[in-house]
């Protein structure tokens, strides 16, 4: 129940459109590579990319209703608690 709820939570944040699609490699139970073509082995490598996605897609705002923390459906506190714990430079996702 849970891989299920993280695959529909980063199929939200991923997505473009008002529709959010699930790629089947999401489903897979083998380690899969993001963008940067390294292999996702572990939970906070997951965690690390899936907060980057919402950084980029929201400019690097956290907070507010158009916010990575709005869009990945926990308390802004806990975003940034979770950006320095897992060593994550938010303000290299802002437009300049």
């Amino acid at each position: 129940m849970r891989e299920l709820q993280n695959v529909i939570e980063r199929a939200v944040v991923l997505s473009e459109s008002e529709t959010f699609v699930i790629e089947e490699s999401w489903l897979a139970r083998k380690p899969r590579k993001p963008s940067n073509g390294t292999a996702v082995t572990t939970l906070a490598d997951s965690e690390k990319a899936l907060i980057e996605a919402a950084l980029k897609e929201t400019a690097g705002r956290v907070g507010g209703s158009r916010g990575a923390a709005a869009k990945l459906g926990i308390p802004r506190q806990t975003l940034e608690w979770k950006i320095r714990a897992l060593d994550i430079d938010k303000l290299r996702f802002r437009k300049r």
